[in-house]
């Protein structure tokens, strides 16, 4: 007790002992110097800095040094006693050095000016403060110790703050503008709180740092990211405003953080962003006029809780993401609400844990709480959908659901025998796609307005049946790695492109009708042993195009007034073309680079270039094909080989009813006979009067009348 009575007593004495150290440059003043001030002063003193231009100095005693006007220190200030407080003077250093350095605890930077070339104060102890400071230097304040408090300051630079190392420090009411703002690196436990940032790089970034609260701040102007946090965990990021950037909010690598309460709006990509973002607690934001309200990548385990997700391009959006929870979100007005996606980039089937989620109905798409359905079987799903999803079920059914605005409508995965009717979608990515699915069937169904009406990829004995798909600004109809697709009695009309199968087999396309559409009413692409029966394509860029897909079977299509080719084969082998009609197209056959055809039995005719056009093909039959009124040519060989031509109607075509350049058979001998020419009269049905073909080859026994060979 009397050891502390001493101590008392002691710092009595030294305060009030305490003097004032006037530092003036002319006469009136006890020191012409800052340094000759400090080397008078004693600890506890105050020196009174009169109007001036001074040399930088290093302060080694406690003492409080305030300038009485326009005060400015040439050079820099180390401080390296504790207990100081430096206030009202302006600081301008031109070396490397900091402008302003507190090497020790407890110091105060108040009310001052700094500007240096590097840095402008450099913290590297404890408990300082930096209070209403004005500070223009690339890198602006760098703490290297905890405990330190950065309060009412305006900082524009580079980097504004840079905290490495530390923990319990304090970031609040600052005026910040800087391509990046506040930067945290392995620390944890300090705040920055009510600040307004304004750049193009980073608002405030958490690397590697944990237990950090980020609140209650404003950022506008083209950040990159407002707030990114990456590889840092358990940090508190509540009840900011992201507005005008990239990305609003970022997490990389990032895990149990709570992201609550913050207003996200018109940031180009997302509100919130997670990538590899695992345990975190995303609730009760506001996300509105983002390319993503909510954008998680590679991400698991999240609760995305009570958020609110308006006019966005996409509302909430989960891709390469396992086992997260939505409850209690509301999405509305967005381009697609809810946007589901394997992980890109892998190869082969994709991976069904992708859509194994935890969405119930609380959560709402335009007012329809959306239905998301995993591992069920045997039930009958609501009409009043705004999404829905059937994840690994079986015999599940649905009908009469109205769907708008969703990156998918209706998504199946991994299902078996699920069957949807009488459905509606619109305003969707794809309407309605079946994922990885087998013996499911969509029918009687509308796609209207979306960019794909209905896609099936990697499923396998699935049906579309007397559905419907308009104005679809890619397919109406698309199969990727499909086994055993039937498309019947399908329409697609005004779309870019009618029905489109690539890289399947064993394909049913059946009564379907394709018109109006901006490219192919039928496109076939490395699709083999497929069949095409009873289709009608009118009006299309092309009406029926089938490239790579061997052992295919067309019969009784109708591929009519189509701006280019009715029916294009084109590096093809192994396919029947037969009883199929191609009028008043630019061309009404169309064969490249094929072998082993088999056309017969077709009507082309009317077509404002050729019937048959046919190049760089092989060992193909050409039968009983009426073929007329065609502008140029009824039939155009070029460079091809191998072909027995016979029992064809060659009549009334334009400029030549047919020429070949090649090695080809134009009859079949004289029993069997060749083919009718309207402009070479013959007696006989054979006749035995050659008809030359321009170009090379020679029908040996024409008919005299058409279909004399009957």
């Amino acid at each position: 007790m009397k050891l502390c009575t001493a101590f008392f007593l002691l710092l009595l004495v030294s305060c009030c002992q305490a003097k004032t150290v006037i530092v003036d440059p002319g006469e009136s003043g006890d020191a012409k110097t800052l340094l000759a001030a400090i080397h008078l002063a004693g600890n506890g003193d105050m020196i009174q800095i009169q109007p001036g231009n001074y040399a930088g100095a290093i302060v080694d005693k406690s003492v409080n040094i305030s300038g009485r006007g326009p005060v400015i220190v040439e050079g820099s200030l180390a401080v390296t006693a504790p207990g100081c407080r430096i206030s009202d003077i302006a600081i301008k250093a031109g070396g490397n050095d900091a402008a302003v350095s507190l090497a020790a605890p407890d110091n105060q930077l108040v009310r001052c000016t700094i500007a240096g070339i590097a840095t402008a104060v450099k913290v590297t102890d404890e408990n300082n403060s930096v209070w209403d400071c004005l500070i223009d230097s690339p890198q602006g304040i760098e703490i290297f110790a905890g405990k330190n408090e950065v309060l009412r300051c305006t900082i524009s630079g580079d980097t504004a703050i840079r905290i490495n190392g530390t923990r319990d420090g304090m970031i609040a009411d600052c005026q910040i503008s800087a391509s990046q703002g506040v930067l945290i690196e392995d620390s944890r436990g300090n705040a920055v709180v009510n600040n307004t940032f304004s750049g193009n790089g980073f608002g405030v970034v958490l690397t590697r740092s944990h237990g950090n609260t980020v609140s209650h701040n404003n950022m506008s102007r083209g950040y990159i990211s407002g707030l990114d946090v990456v590889d840092s965990s358990n940090s508190n990021l509540t009840k900011n405003f992201i507005t005008g950037g990239k990305v609003g909010i970022s997490l990389r690598g990032s895990h149990s953080c709570n992201i609550s309460g913050n207003i996200c709006e018109k940031n180009e990509r997302a509100g919130i962003f997670g990538e590899g973002a695992d345990q975190n607690l995303l609730e009760s934001n506001n996300l509105s006029d983002n390319g993503n309200g909510i954008l998680l990548q590679g991400s698991a385990e999240n609760a995305l809780v009570s958020n609110q997700a308006y006019r966005n391009l996409y509302g909430i959006s989960l891709r390469g993401c396992t086992k997260n929870m939505l409850r209690e979100n509301v999405l509305m007005e967005n381009s697609y609400n809810l946007r589901l996606e394997p992980a890109s980039g892998r190869s082969g089937s994709p991976s069904h844990e992708f859509f194994v989620q935890d969405i119930d109905l609380s959560n709402l798409a335009d007012d329809k709480p959306i239905c998301y359905l995993v591992g069920k079987t045997d039930l009958m799903v609501p009409t009043h959908c705004g999404f829905l999803g059937l994840i690994s079920c079986k015999n599940i059914r649905a009908a009469n659901l109205t769907i708008k605005n969703s990156s998918t409508g209706v998504l199946l995965v991994n299902s078996t025998n699920c069957n949807i009717q009488n459905s509606s979608i619109s305003w969707a990515e794809k309407g309605f796609l079946l994922l990885d699915s087998l013996a499911c069937t969509i029918s009687r169904c509308k796609a209207i307005e979306c960019k794909t009406g209905f896609a099936a990829e990697e499923s396998s004995g699935c049906r579309f049946a007397y559905d419907q798909a308009r104005n679809c600004s890619a397919e109406g109809f698309r199969a990727d790695g499909a086994g055993g697709l039937s498309l019947l009695e399908c329409i697609v009309t005004s779309s870019q492109s009618g029905i489109a199968i690539y890289g399947s087999r064993l394909c049913r396309i059946q009564n379907c009708s394709t018109g109006k559409n901006l490219e192919d009413g039928v496109q076939l692409s490395k699709s083999h042993n497929c069949t095409l029966i009873g289709n009608a394509a009118f009006s299309n860029d092309r009406g029926i195009s089938l490239t790579g897909s061997n052992s295919c079977f067309l019969q009784a299509n109708n591929a009519s007034a189509n701006k280019m080719d009715g029916i294009s084969l084109q590096q093809l082998s192994e396919a029947v073309v037969q009883s199929n009609i191609a009028l008043r197209n630019g061309q009404g056959i169309y064969v490249q680079s094929s072998r082993r055809l088999a056309v017969r039995g077709n009507t082309l005719g009317e077509n404002s270039r050729f019937g048959l056009r046919m190049s760089s093909s092989k060992d193909c039959n050409i039968t009983e094909n009426n073929i007329y009124d065609n502008q140029i040519a009824g039939a155009n060989l070029v460079d091809c080989a191998g072909f027995l031509l016979y029992h064809n109607i060659f009549a009334k075509n334009g400029i030549q009813n047919a020429a070949d350049n090649g090695q080809n058979q134009w009859d079949a001998g004289p029993i069997a006979g060749g083919n009718f020419w309207s402009d070479h009269e013959v007696l006989g049905n054979p006749g035995d009067v050659p008809r030359k073909i321009p170009g090379g080859g020679v029908d040996r026994y024409p008919f005299q009348d058409p279909l004399g060979w009957q």
